[in-house]
């Protein structure tokens, strides 16, 4: 089963209702198992972002939403004075219902209606594109704007400078402004941790690797995959052989399907994305010639739904829910440094297993990930 890459619309009000009529494709058990913690995830972020030590820094034909309200300024909230409801928007770099990056961040904009928040987005927007639609929701007086990509930064700081009653939110960013906040999601971790399941997973000694298009956030995922394999073979005494390939591009399902294929002829067993949309063509590859899949974004087992092992998710929600909070209490300010944050703050998980998985690698994955929480094993984010 494919997702569907419909553009559409979604106009949503702060009363938290949704005029939005795209289909949810996650799974309900495994979203369950999310939205318990979720508040208290977004507390400790939250809390830290107070105490200074903020910075969360990856991964838009466009779909628009639509309402009204008055901004409140940068940082200003409407806790802190502001009276009218606020204004949240976001600018994708792809489709909203890709199951990954861009869905999970189009999560986090939703969560802002409970908040109180009017949201509006656009999707699958280039970087230029970004700029121009970041110049427009200032114009039109949104408080808080989401650039959901670091390939945006380049071209909209320039338009933070220009719009200084706007606060500008970058994702996987490192510019830092009195109302430009760079957040970093740990797309290393993300990488690291299809690594290290793979190299657990494989029977053949290779698995492999298909990243989107080449920038930092991919690159860091393939980086961090190659070190998770390289970690349990230096753990476990494994001698597993690590393949990667980029396609460019992440929207062509069959290119993403083809260089799955390829490497799957050469040996491959396993096989994992981190391509956004166009991620689902490597699961179909795995389901089509029978290798071990393990997925980057919630809902992709449902291309391959006899051989998903696991899904490695990278919650982006978590710092719309941060970030959105602290504005609303006036308390978003420029940080002293970006912090990342990862599985030490459940943004990066492992759902649970979609096949009966041997006991002894199940333990081994846990083990790995607890102390990637606890901070025991270094990833490095060099590129």
């Amino acid at each position: 089963m494919r997702m569907s890459k419909s553009g559409g619309t979604g106009t949503s009000t702060g009363m938290g209702k949704s005029m939005d009529t795209r289909t949810d494709t996650r799974t309900g058990a495994r979203m369950g198992a999310r939205t318990g913690g979720r508040k208290g995830l977004a507390l400790a972020l939250v809390l830290a972002l107070t105490l200074g030590v903020f910075t969360l820094a990856a991964c838009g034909g466009s779909g628009s939403g639509s309402g009204t309200g008055a901004g409140a300024g940068a940082g200003a909230g409407a806790a802190a004075g502001g009276g009218g409801t606020l204004r949240a928007a976001a600018i994708f770099g792809g489709a909203i219902n890709d199951g990954n990056w861009n869905e999970t961040q189009y999560n986090g904009l939703k969560n802002l209606e409970s908040l109180g928040y009017e949201i509006k987005y656009m999707e699958n927007q280039g970087d230029t594109d970004a700029a121009q639609a970041a110049r427009d929701y200032a114009n039109e007086g949104f408080d808080l704007v989401y650039l959901t990509t670091n390939s945006y930064q380049d071209h909209c700081t320039p338009v933070a400078e220009r719009f200084p009653d706007t606060m500008f939110v970058q994702i996987n960013g490192t510019y830092l402004a009195d109302n430009f906040i760079s957040v970093r999601i740990a797309d290393e971790q993300q990488g690291f941790l299809q690594g290290a399941i793979a190299a657990l997973l494989t029977k053949s000694g290779n698995v492999g690797f298909v990243g989107g298009q080449e920038i930092n956030p991919i690159k860091l995922g393939s980086a961090g995959f190659q070190q998770g394999v390289d970690y349990i073979n230096k753990t476990y005494g494994l001698s597993v052989t690590a393949h990667r390939i980029n396609t460019g591009n992440f929207t062509d399902v069959n290119q993403a399907k083809e260089t799955a294929i390829s490497l799957i002829e050469a040996g491959c067993d396993v096989v994992t994305p981190m391509a956004n949309d166009a991620s689902v063509g490597v699961m179909e590859a795995a389901e089509e010639k029978g290798a071990m899949a393990i997925g980057c974004g919630l809902g992709q087992e449902a291309a391959a739904p006899t051989t998903t092992q696991v899904i490695v998710v990278k919650d982006v929600a978590v710092a719309y829910d941060a970030t959105g909070a602290l504005f609303a209490e006036g308390e978003l300010k420029r940080p002293d440094a970006v912090e990342t944050f990862g599985a030490n703050y459940d943004v990066v998980y492992i759902t649970d297993w979609f096949t009966a998985a041997d006991a002894e690698v199940e333990a081994r994955v846990n083990e790995t990930l607890e102390r990637l929480r606890a901070g025991e094993i270094e990833i490095s984010a060099a590129l």
